[in-house]
């Protein structure tokens, strides 16, 4: 699974889901440690690895479609995952009993205790789906813009807070409550210092545009929380240009352990599945999940298995079965096969080949036919010269 950088990205990808049909939900907060564990499950009971053209093609044959969402909670090591599901027949629709919609007063979708997910009218009389921060939120923005404006030895805390409400995502709901509060916080000043100059509150936030964001796979930030880092790098992510050296297989290092090249490129993910298709076959074996036998070929080999979790899976099963096929092959070839059934086949190929002749109608009503070695071929019917 792979995680957007920005937290703006997770919640358009949300907004655009329900916006989409997918009105039920289920979400919660998992433990960094558990969340791999938690991906697994899903993957396995609800297919949330398809891409969109199957989700459609599996919603237009009445099945409801399955998306799952996750993003690290600021300042603590757990995770925030949504659960969204369409209407339609799904093991998630009768499994998960404590499924709310998302159109229900009582059953939004929420990101954490911070904003909540509703459907506000626009100028075109049309309701649509935004984002906006809930009640105790602005709640508690109010309680600091109080508190910011009685400090009066310095501006400091009110420009600290109204420059904390800019960064605010831009969204429509989100807009209008920083409109509101800022509306509140010119109000309280001139009615707190009268006698300081006039204040003007800064410009709302930005409004969100949709572009594509960088994403991190799921295993790296669950590693970066475990080990107390921040989920994502700071410095800027740039993905790596293939050069043709890689798209051809170069090899640029060797393994340490095997002393076997590393090869590095589109198919380095096939080929060293292929070498290490015996010490997968163990993994299973021992009942390792498909996540930690990724970890492992990640940790040993790099970025050639930095690929999502259903990807891999069926790249795994695709090898295996690869590499049993030889082996049933030489085994059909030795022990099916009897030394004088292979002999029979030997003097059959060696054989002329049979003659073949039409009979003619007289012959077929008659019941005469011809005599050995020659297959006898009917016609579907007869013709009207033969008949009479």
């Amino acid at each position: 699974m792979q995680i957007p950088v920005h937290k703006t990205s997770v919640m358009q990808a949300l907004q655009s889901a329900v916006a989409r049909g997918y009105v039920w939900h289920v979400s919660g907060v998992v433990a960094a440690e558990k969340f791999l564990a938690l991906e697994e499950k899903f993957a396995e009971r609800y297919d949330i690895g398809l891409s969109r053209w199957q989700r459609c093609r599996q919603r237009k044959q009445g099945a409801a479609g399955v998306r799952f969402f996750a993003y690290p909670e600021q300042g603590t090591t757990r995770f925030l995952w949504w659960l969204l599901f369409t209407d339609g027949e799904n093991a998630a629709f009768q499994q998960e009993h404590g499924r709310r919609k998302t159109s229900d007063r009582n059953g939004r979708l929420c990101w954490g205790t911070e904003f909540e997910l509703v459907q506000l009218p626009s100028l075109k009389a049309k309701v649509s789906w935004s984002w906006r921060m809930t009640r105790e939120r602005v709640q508690d923005w109010q309680g600091e813009i109080q508190a910011a404006i009685r400090t009066t030895r310095s501006d400091d805390a009110i420009k600290g807070v109204m420059a904390r409400l800019v960064r605010l995502p831009g969204f429509k709901g989100v807009r209008q409550q920083v409109f509101e509060l800022h509306g509140f916080a010119k109000k309280d000043w001139g009615r707190i210092r009268r006698k300081a100059k006039s204040w003007e509150p800064p410009a709302c936030p930005g409004y969100v545009r949709f572009r594509s964001d960088e994403t991190v796979p799921a295993a790296q930030v669950v590693q970066r929380l475990l080990v107390g880092q921040t989920p994502f790098r700071t410095e800027p992510v740039t993905p790596e240009q293939e050069s043709h050296e890689e798209e051809t297989m170069a090899v640029v290092n060797a393994d340490r352990k095997t002393g076997l090249p590393i090869p590095r490129g589109r198919d380095a993910c096939r080929v060293l599945l292929i070498r290490e298709a015996e010490q997968i076959q163990t993994f299973i074996a021992e009942r390792w999940s498909y996540e930690s036998i990724r970890l492992w070929l990640l940790d040993r080999y790099g970025d050639a298995f930095d690929i999502p979790l259903p990807a891999f899976r069926e790249r795994v099963r695709r090898v295996l079965q690869v590499k049993a096929a030889p082996v049933l092959k030489e085994a059909s070839k030795t022990s099916i096969l009897p030394a004088p059934i292979v002999e029979q086949a030997e003097e059959k190929k060696n054989e002329q080949p049979e003659r073949t002749r039409r009979l003619t109608w007289e012959e077929r009503r008659a019941g005469r036919f011809s005599g050995s070695r020659t297959t006898v071929v009917h016609n579907s019917k007869p013709n009207r010269d033969e008949l009479y």
